[in-house]
């Protein structure tokens, strides 16, 4: 788009990356790492009350940690390659990995929830994706948000350029399952001022 998404406002006070945020703060994840570029000076965190205090939710039982990654520029895979690294680097024990958009405002913790729970009753899976109907494919498309189990972290540090997870979903190494959405158009994602106008009507009830 040419301007920093993450903050732009759906309305005043709603900066378009915190609220996927929310979305994870209140969802089943233990650790969240927000890997941010490095002249990201973090304005759209700024007086959320929610990350200063944690225990207001009852489902809030996270810790957070923000990953500067000087490449980002350069495309996706060197952000999820800064924030895996940093995660083995803290936790080298971890199980599995949650991706998430910052360009996706109307992700909600229902749909995190299920993913990890999916996951959980299916431990011999690879990798759990959010899943919709697209008819410019024609068919079912797996996307995030996702969760990769610790099988696929050496093909997630091995991505190059823009390459990001949905690359590895249709790899035939991988045992993976589309995780149906209630509402497809959670998954809405804004890449252009065209998107940000959708986004901000859908927000605002338009």
């Amino acid at each position: 788009m040419g301007i920093r998404k993450q903050c732009l406002e759906l309305e005043k006070n709603k900066p378009l990356a915190r609220m996927g945020l929310h979305a994870l703060l209140t969802g089943s994840i233990n650790h969240i790492t927000i890997v941010v570029r490095a002249d990201d000076p973090l304005d759209w965190l700024k007086d959320d009350h929610a990350l200063e205090k944690p225990a207001s939710s009852p489902r809030m039982n996270h810790s957070l940690s923000i990953v500067t990654c000087s490449d980002a520029e350069q495309g996706m895979s060197f952000s999820i390659r800064s924030g895996l690294q940093h995660m083995l680097s803290e936790t080298p024990s971890v199980d599995a990995v949650l991706i998430a958009l910052a360009d996706q405002p109307f992700i909600t913790s229902e749909m995190i929830h299920a993913l990890v729970q999916e996951w959980l009753m299916r431990p011999e899976l690879d990798f759990v994706a959010s899943s919709s109907y697209d008819e410019m494919e024609g068919g079912m498309v797996l996307t995030p948000p996702a969760l990769l189990a610790k099988s696929m972290f050496p093909a997630l540090l091995a991505l190059v350029g823009d390459s990001g997870a949905r690359k590895l979903f249709h790899s035939p190494a991988f045992k993976g399952y589309g995780l149906a959405v209630v509402d497809e158009s959670a998954l809405f994602d804004v890449d252009s001022p065209a998107d940000f106008m959708i986004a901000q009507k859908r927000y605002s009830g338009l």
